[in-house]
């Protein structure tokens, strides 16, 4: 494996190249570097955006996370995820990454919204290149069954909360799914 060090000289003879904007954006974020990531990441979804679409889709997520651990960066995170949802509508990571930070944020009517669109266009498609902390289905069903709750819909969270209970789940879900459960 290459250090970052021997990624930026490749890269600085193949400025243009995707794959290598995209490892280094991994590396600087490996690191804790966000602002040299969000770079990166964004230089490898401009130089991807007609060739390497996993790449470009996968990076506008990463700069989302990236962009939540700085203050003051919150539009870059909301629109990096609208940008990552427009551009590949299919796929479902970004509707559960943008409807999960919109439940962080209490803005609970948006969090269901994209929820349910996620629900509904869940390709199957090739992984992505790097975890963007989407596991399946019951991540989307989640969020849509905390936000119910806030919006007015109390017997449709019990129903989701129910059902995923009975899942073989991370063991983190399990325990919020209980928490939850336990208000109701």
């Amino acid at each position: 494996m290459q250090t970052i060090e021997e990624l930026i000289e490749t890269a600085s003879h193949d400025m243009f190249n995707p794959e290598l904007n995209f490892k280094i954006a991994v590396e600087y974020e490996k690191i804790g570097q966000t602002s040299s990531a969000i770079s990166f990441y964004l230089r490898a979804a401009e130089y991807g955006y007609e060739t390497h679409p996993l790449i470009v889709y996968t990076s506008l997520i990463r700069v989302s996370y990236c962009a939540q651990d700085q203050s003051g960066r919150e539009h870059t995170l909301e629109n990096s995820l609208l940008q990552a949802v427009t551009y590949m509508p299919t796929r479902p990571e970004a509707y559960f990454v943008l409807s999960r930070h919109y439940e962080r944020t209490k803005r609970y009517q948006a969090c269901y919204t994209f929820a349910e669109l996620g629900l509904k266009q869940i390709a199957r498609d090739e992984p992505l290149p790097i975890d963007v902390e989407y596991w399946g289905t019951y991540c989307l069903e989640f969020e849509k069954a905390v936000s119910a709750y806030w919006i007015g819909r109390k017997d449709e969270t019990y129903e989701i909360l129910n059902r995923l209970k009975d899942l073989n789940l991370p063991e983190h879900y399990k325990k919020s799914i209980y928490a939850n459960l336990s208000i109701l």
